[in-house]
Formats: C-alpha cells, sequence, structure tokens
C-alpha cells in the first residue's frame, strides 16, 4: 500500500509539474507625474505538441489584493491588456479536415465558449501583456498574482494518425521538399551582408551604387521567386507543408524585400544614420534564415525525412 501511495503521489508531482510552464516577468517604471507604471507579461512555455496532450492554460488573468484596511474600492488604476504572441495557426490545426464519429456531436473545439469567459487563454508560445499604472504610494500595498490552471480537455486530448496512410503520402511530401531545393530562395539575399559598406567618412559614392544594386537584385529575386513558392505551395499534400511555407520561408522572404525596399529608400537621401539604421535592420533579419532552415529540417525530421 506505501509503495501504491509513492506512485500515486510521484504522478500527482509530475502533473503539478506542468505548472512550470506559466512563467511571468514583471518590471516596474519610473515615476512620473505622481504615477508609476508596471508591466507583467504572463507566456506558455510549454513545447508544441504533435499528436494531442497539449499543454494550454485556461483562465489566466491576475488577482490584485490591496493591502490596506480598506483595499481599492474602486480600480480607478489603469489595466491593459494586450496579446503580442498570439499563434494563430496553432489553434487552426483543430479546425483542419472534416469531423464524423457516427452522431451529430462537434468536433473537439480549441476552446470553449464558456472557457474564454473565464480568462486568457494561452497555447504554447503565447503570451499575455498586462501594463498596470498606479498611484506611486499605492504599489508597496498591492499584492499581484497570476493565477491560471492546465486544460485537462487539451492534456489528455489523442490525435492518433493512421500510419499506413502517412507512409502512402510520405512521397509526395518528399516531393515538395525537393521542389523547394530547387528554388535557389535565398542566395542574392545572402550575399547582401558581404556588400554592406562602412558608412564612414571614407564610404564613396561608388560603394553606395554598388550596395544599392545588391539591394535591387535581392529585391527583383524576391518578387521571381515567390511565384515559384506559390506554386509548391498550392500543390503541397498537408498543412504542415503550407504553414512552413507560409509561416517560416515566405514570411522570411517578404520581410526581406519590404527591409530592403526601406534601405533603398534611406540610400536615395543623404542621412548616412538611416542608411545604417536601415542596413543593421536588414542585416539583423537576414541572421534569422537559421531558424527558418531549422523549421524546415525539423518538420522533414517528423516525416522521417532527412537532408
Amino acid at each position: 500500500m506505501a509503495e501504491g501511495n509513492e506512485i500515486i503521489m510521484k504522478t500527482l508531482e509530475d502533473i503539478q509539474s506542468l505548472q512550470d510552464f506559466l512563467k511571468t516577468e514583471m518590471s516596474i517604471g519610473e515615476p512620473a507625474e505622481g504615477t508609476i507604471k508596471a508591466e507583467i507579461r504572463v507566456y506558455n512555455d510549454a513545447p508544441l505538441a504533435n499528436g494531442g496532450s497539449e499543454i494550454v492554460f485556461m483562465g489566466v488573468g491576475l488577482v490584485v489584493i490591496d493591502g490596506r484596511e480598506r483595499g481599492i474600492r474602486k480600480l480607478n488604476e489603469k489595466i491593459k491588456t494586450s496579446r503580442p504572441s498570439d499563434h494563430v495557426e496553432e489553434r487552426q490545426k483543430y479546425n483542419q479536415g472534416e469531423w464524423f464519429s457516427g452522431t451529430n456531436n462537434e468536433r473537439f473545439p480549441a476552446y470553449t465558449s464558456d472557457e474564454n469567459s473565464h480568462g486568457q487563454i494561452l497555447f504554447p508560445g503565447e503570451s499575455v501583456l498586462y501594463e498596470i499604472t498606479v498611484s506611486e504610494d499605492t504599489l508597496p500595498y498591492l499584492d499581484i498574482r497570476v493565477d491560471g490552471s492546465v486544460s485537462r480537455r487539451h492534456l489528455f486530448h489523442i490525435s492518433r494518425p493512421m500510419l499506413v496512410l502517412k507512409e502512402r503520402g510520405l512521397p509526395l511530401v518528399a516531393e515538395t521538399f525537393q521542389a523547394l531545393d530547387k528554388i535557389d530562395l535565398y542566395s542574392p539575399l545572402l550575399s547582401l551582408t558581404g556588400a554592406i559598406p562602412a558608412f564612414s567618412s571614407k564610404t564613396t559614392l561608388a560603394d553606395l551604387d554598388a550596395y544599392r544594386g545588391k539591394i535591387e537584385e535581392a529585391i527583383g529575386h524576391v518578387k521571381q521567386v515567390m511565384p515559384e513558392l506559390n506554386k509548391v505551395f498550392h500543390s503541397a499534400p498537408n498543412q504542415e507543408l503550407r504553414d512552413l511555407m507560409k509561416q517560416h520561408i515566405g514570411k522570411y522572404l517578404t520581410t526581406s524585400e519590404r527591409m530592403c525596399n526601406r534601405v533603398l529608400e534611406t540610400l536615395s537621401g543623404s542621412d548616412t544614420g538611416r542608411m545604417k539604421e536601415s542596413t543593421e535592420e536588414l542585416k539583423a533579419h537576414l541572421l534569422t534564415l537559421d531558424e527558418v532552415k531549422r523549421a524546415k529540417v525539423e518538420l522533414m525530421s517528423q516525416f522521417g525525412i532527412d537532408s
């Protein structure tokens, strides 16, 4: 009996440890005109799940306790809420395909109206930001807590693919990855790094013209490959591949084009500070290509395909 109790307690501890994925960060600004602003970021740090068993937090919100005898009669203190990192595609996966159960029951919903009424819902990678503005003398009396609970519906949800069908579809998946590899998606963009001038007193008009030429070449290349990427996108055999092309590859290319156009705009002027600033932003973005490539490799691995 004692051994059984130990197993039960260990299982309970493992389940309770899931709460550690609900992370919180708080920052307090400098006082201004008698008020002070605090920011509380709450985010779901759980990994993305495949096949159900997803760690989703429901009913997330703040509990504000005023330690003074009378406390806060009215919430004159302003609390603003924003969702800076919603993952729409993570929720949309529950809407794929047609549901059939042999009855008239609805399929498994991403969230119910009741769940949505009790507080914020955070899927893996999502966050909610609270901005609280209070009088400076009120802050020391406040006890602010983050409440939430792990969704049992999502934690114990099962989504099991038929492996026989998955194996039959592998040739089409492999063809899609091969089609992507045949498109020279990134070369002109990567060559930009070596063409960046110093933006110093020694920078010549010839240096800027050469840089401008590389930028224009990169923009033209993105415009050329996007229709090719769209063609592969529309022929992809599943949503996972389309998400890779839209959320990672396509987003990287369109953002690159937008930033390149901004650099071109600054090169048309004479403000070297703006030129350097826009170039640094472009350079930082180009370095995120490793994340795009990693997402592709991870998806290939999920399908059992190596490079």
